[in-house]
């Protein structure tokens, strides 16, 4: 009688376990970083070469898929059921490489993964990217910077350092104005880091397309 309890009970318990396999939790949605196509290349000199583009390094806690957020108190938080459609460095690497396509800067513009060796080489930190909420009240201001150098790898010559940042408010705290504001400073960001490259390409004597 003893173990026909205890296996009665066993039943009872699994039986009452199916619920906890049908979770009530909204599964996460991912977002993706759409900016904006550009309609031609804005260099107005021949293409100076090929870069390659390398994954950024990430700053503490960025490494990740989820969407990150700065609180009042200084304390580092993720956006709850939610998540990019792919780690951040990884977002970040892929719109770099296509603003520098978009540019007309260069021949051709290398990902991480080619085999190839460059004529120039760009290597940034993502120091920031996250909905910053320390002002208090309303939306959060979204911050990027990415703390770059850009150099020519064959000769270890480098050319430039410098920070690219972004900054855009978003219209409403709301997950869909908020990933939006994400996208305006991207936007805002790579804008300054092609406006360097170009800089540091007209101060390079070399300049091999």
């Amino acid at each position: 009688m003893t173990r026909l309890a205890l296996l009665a009970c066993a039943v009872a318990t699994l039986s009452g376990c199916g619920s906890l396999l049908e979770s009530t939790i909204p599964a996460p949605q991912a977002y993706v970083l759409r900016l904006p196509a550009r309609t031609a290349p804005v260099a107005t000199t021949p293409p100076a070469g090929t870069v390659r583009v390398q994954r950024p390094a990430a700053g503490p806690g960025l490494d990740s898929d989820r969407i990150a957020l700065l609180r009042s108190d200084q304390r580092f938080d993720f956006f709850a059921a939610t998540r990019w459609a792919g780690p951040a460095p990884d977002l970040m690497a892929d719109a770099m490489v296509d603003q520098l396509r978009g540019s007309g800067l260069f021949t051709a513009v290398f990902d991480d993964a080619s085999p190839y060796l460059p004529n120039y080489s760009l290597r940034c930190g993502l120091r920031r990217f996250e909905a910053d909420y320390r002002a208090g009240g309303g939306p959060p201001t979204v911050e990027v910077a990415l703390d770059c150098t850009f150099g020519r790898p064959r000769e270890r010559a480098l050319l430039a350092t410098f920070t690219a940042r972004g900054s855009a408010r978003a219209s409403e705290d709301r997950l869909g104005a908020v990933v939006a504001a994400f996208e305006a400073a991207t936007v805002a960001a790579l804008s300054e880091l092609e406006r360097q490259v170009i800089g540091a390409l007209a101060s390079d004597g070399t300049n091999t397309p």
